[in-house]
């Protein structure tokens, strides 16, 4: 609309208060959703010259409407604008719930500093789109959903100019979006429509397909499992090649360290661990029976969407005061995907094979899991309650073969042995016989061993047992895993729900007689539903510091505070400063008394007691 020269006929007044009030007012067209309205004479404007970069928008200031802030993705145009925030966008954004920080093309206006944070956004210039969209923007718009995050902030006071420079604002417009995708802002319109509490099968619950291949993209995990016997001697300071083995290539979500003969410290064990791990994991849950110990560590944020651990233990020998032979379990769900670990410690000597068969039908059947997480139709196997069962320990079965035998083909054999060879002799051992006649673990399965036997050594060297029994060389410790058959664990009818990608032994470890067994597992992973009792991101905290604490130190910290020396010296001041003050105090004690004496006022009391050092506590702050 446009208007007249002033006058001073009788109307003029009338059409000054129309056009003040008209500034106020959006028009009459239908508001886009970044907050920003131009005229329609303004998209008329002229532009520069066609091969000028910034010739496609106007020279005019820009109205700003006092509208809360959003981000309207439809109006991205695939020219570059003078205000920055337009370009191609790919079709490959349409599904994804945010733009993906490797679009960098893709730009939005960032008011002020940036700061570390997405706290606020310029609102980038909407024209008619007749005046700036081409074809290809209209047909590339068709691909893409609207998406608008919300945000509490608006432009600040007096700014009518939203145009920046192209390098400025390309530079924080990538660091919003990256800033974006990190932080996965959440729309308020989406988070009305969750349901965290009252548990429901969906897309957009807390477990369910889109927080699942966000945060496991492959919709699977990957699973350390360790078991050692340390026969009571505390761990060398050196762990990495246990917990952090070579052949290893990334740190696994889930990481479950079963010992049995533990040492005495348990807590120095559980730090050692965090220690060695690092950071990026936490112990999520640990249990203990007698000298057996399970320690599960996972990703920092997977606790989010685990559900609270449960634990159950048994001794196979009840009447015995030190438990060191049983099981100890811990169960807990990811998502919709149940996880069981069984660190055990079965009866020794070679002979006892039915003793050891009897322990494994005694554990299976004594471990009450779950007892909290939903399972259906639970049965009085316990293996069978879980998705995937992870059973390690000491299991003691043996090679039944003669030690000269064994010793003689260890001594004409290299490791690890090729995959496509038959194992030595383990068509002798004890387990594999137990395994293929089903009479326990009956649907467990077992990683081919190419590792030499990992009992018995002489502690501190790496030569089988010299002692007077003699003992011949076995694989008593072994990791065995099994998934549930008559659930579809996989999205894909010929993956298995299971694999195990690695199956070692640590021969650089000594301290004990027995060689510590790790194995590398990927599992595939479902979504789940809010009704099973969260974790809600608990986990051992204590530990977790203590072991960083360790680390930092390790690695040289400059904080006095983390190093053992500076705090035994803070504290030997802080005592000696104490010991000065209270001596300080109780010299004016004295002066006071004397000065009182002298005057011989015996009907006065002092004006200080004798003993109100004691009332000084933080006399060393002086």
């Amino acid at each position: 609309m446009t208007m007249e020269t002033e006058n001073s006929s009788p109307n003029n007044s009338k059409l000054s208060q129309k056009k003040s009030i008209k500034k106020l007012l959006l028009p009459s067209k239908n508001p886009n959703k970044v907050g920003i309205v131009i005229t329609r004479a303004q998209s008329t404007i002229r532009r520069k010259k066609p091969n000028d970069d910034e010739a496609h928008l106007p020279k005019s200031p820009i109205i700003v409407s006092r509208r809360p802030l959003s981000l309207d993705v439809s109006n991205i145009s695939p020219t570059h604008s003078e205000s920055g925030c337009s370009q191609n966008p790919s079709p490959s954004l349409a599904g994804r719930p945010f733009l993906s920080p490797d679009l960098e093309g893709n730009r939005l206006q960032v008011n002020g500093d940036f700061g570390g944070s997405f706290n606020q956004l310029r609102r980038c210039s909407s024209v008619e789109d007749t005046s700036i969209r081409t074809e290809a923007s209209l047909i590339a718009e068709t691909n893409l959903s609207e998406r608008s995050m919300s945000h509490d902030t608006i432009l600040k006071d007096g700014s009518t100019n939203v145009s920046r420079s192209p390098s400025s604002a390309n530079s924080l417009a990538r660091k919003a979006l990256m800033a974006a995708q990190v932080l996965h802002l959440i729309p308020t319109v989406k988070a009305r429509q969750r349901n965290f509490l009252h548990g429901r099968m969906g897309t957009n619950t807390l477990l369910g397909s889109k927080e699942l291949e966000k945060t496991l993209p492959r919709r699977e995990v990957h699973i350390f499992v360790g078991t050692w016997n340390m026969n009571g001697q505390t761990p060398p300071r050196e762990l990495n090649d246990f917990v952090l083995p070579i052949n290893m290539e990334h740190v696994p979500d889930i990481l479950a360290f079963g010992t049995q003969e533990s040492c005495s410290e348990k807590f120095e064990w559980e730090a050692s661990l965090q220690e060695t791990i690092g950071p990026t994991h936490v112990l999520f849950h640990s249990v203990s029976l007698g000298t057996l110990h399970l320690a599960v560590f996972m990703r920092r944020d997977l606790i989010w969407y685990a559900s609270l651990p449960e634990d159950s233990s048994i001794s196979v020998r009840p009447g015995v005061a030190f438990k060191t032979k049983g099981a100890v379990a811990t169960g807990f769900m990811i998502f919709g995907t149940s996880f069981l670990f069984v660190n055990t410690h079965l009866t020794a000597h070679q002979e006892k094979v039915k003793e050891r068969v009897s322990d494994v039908k005694k554990i299976v059947q004594s471990l009450d899991l779950p007892k909290n997480i939903p399972c259906r139709n639970k049965s009085k196997d316990v293996t069978q309650n879980f998705d995937y069962v992870f059973w390690n320990g000491d299991l003691n079965f043996r090679l039944a073969t003669p030690r000269k035998n064994v010793l003689e083909w260890l001594s004409h054999t290299s490791f690890p042995l090729p995959a496509h060879l038959p194992h030595g002799y383990m068509h002798h051992d004890q387990l594999c016989s137990v395994l293929t006649d089903g009479a326990a673990f009956r649907g467990f399965m077992e990683a081919n061993i190419t590792f030499p036997p990992t009992y018995k050594y002489d502690p501190g060297t790496q030569n089988f047992d010299t002692s007077s029994k003699q003992r011949a060389p076995a694989y008593t410790d072994r990791i065995l895993f099994k998934h549930r058959q008559t659930r579809r664990l996989s999205t894909q009818p010929d993956t298995p729900p299971i694999t195990c990608l690695e199956y070692d032994s640590v021969p650089s470890i000594t301290t004990s007689d027995h060689k510590p067994v790790w194995g590398v597992f990927k599992a595939h992973v479902r979504p789940g539903i809010d009704t099973m009792p969260l974790n809600a991101g608990l986990f051992n905290r204590d530990v977790y510091l203590e072991g960083i604490r360790r680390r930092a130190m390790a690695h040289g910290a400059k904080d006095e505070n983390l190093k053992p020396s500076g705090t035994k010296r803070a504290k030997s001041a802080r005592e000696k400063a104490k010991k000065c003050a209270r001596n300080a105090v109780k010299r004016v004690l004295s002066t006071v008394q004397m000065v009182h004496h002298h005057r011989d006022e015996s009907d006065t009391e002092p004006l200080i007691d004798s003993d109100s050092s004691a009332n000084y506590p933080n006399s060393e702050d002086n």
